[in-house]
């Protein structure tokens, strides 16, 4: 698994939600020098349709390049320099449970052949981008999704529709080591709109049952255990705790979060309402956040009320 390269985070940031709606038909500048798409530096080809994708990669310098040409020219390049590297389409991965995607499938559902390429960012242990193209009627850059810290994001058919399968990995180090921090996984489904369209949370394939008497008396046991756990990091609250906030969460049942949160904390314990808070406030942290606030029900003031670390707002 991934662990984030904070030193990225400034460049990475707000990435997700990127739509690219406008054609593409002209060459990028590079983004650092020529030696980054080196010939014989070539890693992998993929022709499909009219179009070539390459990619490339320099061993001496680290520079990475992405080209995509058509009728030989290039139409489509992007470079950067930080011992990163590119990889065309989605081949299969049995250890990660990745299945192969034929180049050209229709993975956004518009009707159109469309293309995968993902590149990991390079750096100390950090993060993946998916490049989603569009290949008719014209090429465009359709979206870039910014998979994070998680090595095994991928796209997935699901009931005859591709979506995006992922984690958020806003809680990555929140009063935690990054080994012990929960990361939900989420799948994304590609919505059109006037401006072009976007990758958004797909509620109805992330929902699951309502836990039953055993599921939920387990889930009272294991976040009741984080009370026990010496973690330097949260004042001797484990991540168990907050693990199972998300899950309800992200599974459609943020009601029973607050319940969950209410049952387990100890009677004894102060900073209860401090602690609701901090929580709530580096939730709304997500890239995720404008699509789950519409599906969280029935939050306590103490999460309702406040700002997201991040914005403020």
């Amino acid at each position: 698994m991934f662990v984030r390269d904070r030193a990225l985070l400034p460049v990475l940031s707000g990435l997700f939600w990127l739509a690219a709606s406008t054609s593409v038909f002209a060459q990028f500048d590079a983004d650092i020098p020529k030696t980054a798409c080196i010939q014989n530096q070539e890693t992998q080809t993929a022709t499909v349709g009219k179009f070539v994708f390459r990619a490339y990669r320099n061993d001496k310098t680290g520079d990475a390049c992405l080209k995509v040409f058509h009728d030989g020219k290039v139409v489509f390049k992007r470079t950067l320099g930080n011992a990163g590297y590119y990889k065309l389409g989605q081949p299969d991965d049995t250890d990660e449970k990745v299945p192969a995607i034929l180049n050209g499938t229709d993975i956004t559902g518009r009707g159109y052949p469309d293309m995968i390429v993902s590149f990991y960012t390079g750096g100390a242990h950090c993060c993946l981008l998916y490049y989603v193209f569009e290949l008719e009627p014209e090429l465009k850059l359709l979206a870039t999704l910014d998979a994070e810290d998680g090595d095994g994001a991928h796209f997935a058919l699901i009931d005859r529709q591709y979506y995006f399968i992922a984690n958020d990995w806003t809680f990555a180090y929140w009063q935690s080591s990054f080994a012990g921090s929960p990361a939900p996984e989420v799948i994304l489904r590609y919505v059109g709109e006037t401006n072009g369209g976007s990758y958004h949370l797909a509620f109805e394939k992330m929902e699951r049952p309502e836990p039953t008497a055993e599921e939920w008396n387990k889930a009272i046991e294991d976040a009741r255990s984080a009370f026990g756990e010496p973690n330097p990091f949260s004042g001797g609250i484990g991540t168990n705790l907050w693990g199972e906030m998300l899950e309800f969460i992200y599974h459609g049942h943020s009601e029973l979060a607050w319940k969950l949160f209410d049952e387990s904390w100890p009677r004894t314990r102060k900073g209860k309402t401090q602690f609701l808070a901090d929580f709530c406030s580096q939730l709304k942290r997500s890239s995720y956040w404008p699509d789950l606030k519409g599906d969280i029900k029935n939050a306590p003031a103490a999460c309702v009320n406040v700002r997201s670390a991040r914005t403020g707002g």
